[in-house]
């Protein structure tokens, strides 16, 4: 599955390949910085990922060797407010934490700033290399983010998320990681060859069932409460156990051989 067409521009794309949904943001011209075009490219990228039934995990990454994105475009935003036409800047669908249970795996490099923090940071895992330089000035210019504070609390503490804000100084790849922000550092020029390898593994040797309900449950137990997380573990442990996928796995184990799974992701269910 190939989608080159989402919008006029073809700010974002989209393909399937081995069962990993890979979205592509794609204006390396000007660092892939967010124009409202961008973000409604993205916003129909994690819709069709969303969408897809033959993928189980994805790989969010940006074109070009220079950046991940420089954040918003300052010029285009410039001039849509002098012509009147400031709409359609943001929100992106991951400021609800996504609109899909499925893994989705950053591969950062370069330049990562403002928004382009913002779409890491609703990723469930990051590889950078590193060449990767996290910013986000936005207190250098009197601006007060909504999401992103939040989000970097959640992922890597007060007092860590505050260093990353104030000042807004760019840290390198080596103090995201060692922050708990970047899971993985690569070489330079390796971090997507590296998400996509680690999505791949996870497509084919995870039943995507269970992945589901780990991701439902470690998503409640953070933005709620470790409850709530519970509720939703005993939840999906009897779901997953009435699943053909689980005697598949219990069966396979036993023969020694890699398992068929056949189930595949279900729509979010009201668990309470």
């Amino acid at each position: 599955m190939k989608d080159n067409t989402m919008n006029d521009l073809n700010r974002v794309l989209y393909e399937c390949r081995d069962h990993v949904g890979v979205i592509t943001l794609n204006r390396p011209e000007v660092l892939n910085a967010f124009d409202r075009y961008m973000y409604d490219g993205v916003n129909r990228a994690l819709q069709l990922f969303r969408d897809d039934t033959t993928a189980y995990v994805g790989v969010l990454q940006a074109a070009g060797d220079r950046a991940f994105s420089a954040g918003a475009d300052v010029k285009a935003i410039a001039a849509d407010m002098k012509a009147g036409t400031f709409e359609g800047y943001g929100p992106l669908i991951s400021d609800d934490d996504m609109v899909t249970a499925k893994p989705l795996i950053a591969a950062v490099h370069g330049h990562c700033i403002g928004e382009g923090v913002n779409l890491m940071l609703a990723c469930d895992l990051v590889v950078a290399d590193e060449t990767a330089k996290v910013a986000v000035s936005e207190a250098r210019i009197g601006i007060n983010a909504v999401d992103i504070p939040l989000k970097l609390a959640r992922k890597i503490g007060y007092a860590k998320a505050f260093a990353l804000l104030a000042p807004g100084d760019a840290k390198d790849a080596a103090w995201c990681q060692a922050a708990g922000l970047v899971e993985i550092v690569t070489p330079a020029g390796q971090a997507q060859s590296r998400a996509f390898a680690l999505a791949t593994d996870t497509a084919q040797s995870c039943a995507p069932l269970a992945v589901q309900a780990l991701m439902e449950k470690f998503r409640r137990a953070v933005l709620e409460d470790e409850a709530a997380g519970r509720r939703a573990g005993i939840y999906w442990r009897d779901f997953t156990r009435s699943s053909r996928d689980y005697a598949e796995g219990q069966t396979a184990f036993i023969e020694r051989r890699k398992p068929n799974f056949t189930v595949h992701y279900k729509s979010r269910l009201n668990i309470g």
